[in-house]
């Protein structure tokens, strides 16, 4: 381990990054640490898998009786320094209620928001871009005016498949499910279902190709 360490000083000092570095082993202590307090706050309702490797914070955010399962080989980057994409670096994943988010394995954030209120499933070997937000839940009532301000909109469940790649700044809102292999490119805003092994694209979302 101390070898390894000083091979990758002696490689960095070549292309002049030890201070990244250095900052990628601060990031990824500080990552690992944070992790394992919020699951001694939250216990059972927050489970993640071993072999994580997070940069940064994630804010975890629990509000009822829901849970965040994570498995395995999850990948987060919650750190500002370590993308150079990411406006909002931290990782926000919140519950509310008996919400549900159920994260599979080798799945990769980058400065992502996601919030459930009823429940959000993101497949294996999923890849969510820079200031991504995924939401099962419209925020306020669309009608009438005075009760957006008293009156929270309708939720319904977002499923995610595998194998999906979502470009960053997207936006994916409540009741879709993303097809199996399909992309979704930079800026999307998604509002209906997306094809299995699919291109979407645009405001709203449209599907632009079938990938095989």
């Amino acid at each position: 381990m101390v070898y390894s360490f000083i091979r990758k000083v002696v490689i960095a000092h070549r292309s002049r990054d030890i201070p990244f570095l250095l900052y990628s082993r601060y990031s990824r202590f500080v990552g690992k640490v944070s992790t394992r307090l919020s699951v001694l706050l939250y216990g059972r309702r927050l489970r993640i898998a071993p072999a994580h490797d997070v940069w940064g914070v994630i804010r975890f955010m629990i509000h009822g009786e829901g849970s965040i399962t994570i498995g395995k080989d999850f990948h987060a980057v919650s750190a500002r320094r370590r993308s150079f994409l990411t406006l909002f670096s931290p990782c926000h994943l919140s519950v509310m209620g008996d919400g549900r988010i159920l994260i599979g394995e080798h799945v990769g954030l980058n400065g992502t928001t996601i919030a459930a209120r009823q429940r959000i499933t993101i497949g294996d070997n999923t890849m969510i871009g820079p200031n991504t937000i995924i939401v099962d839940f419209d925020g306020h009532a669309a009608w009438p005016p005075e009760d957006r301000w008293i009156k929270s909109g309708p939720a319904a469940d977002v499923v995610i498949g595998n194998d999906v790649w979502i470009g960053m700044n997207s936006i994916i809102l409540k009741g879709v499910t993303v097809g199996a292999g399909s992309i979704i490119a930079a800026g999307s805003v998604v509002t209906r279902d997306v094809d299995p092994q699919s291109l979407y694209a645009g405001n709203p979302a449209l599907k632009i190709k079938s990938l095989c």
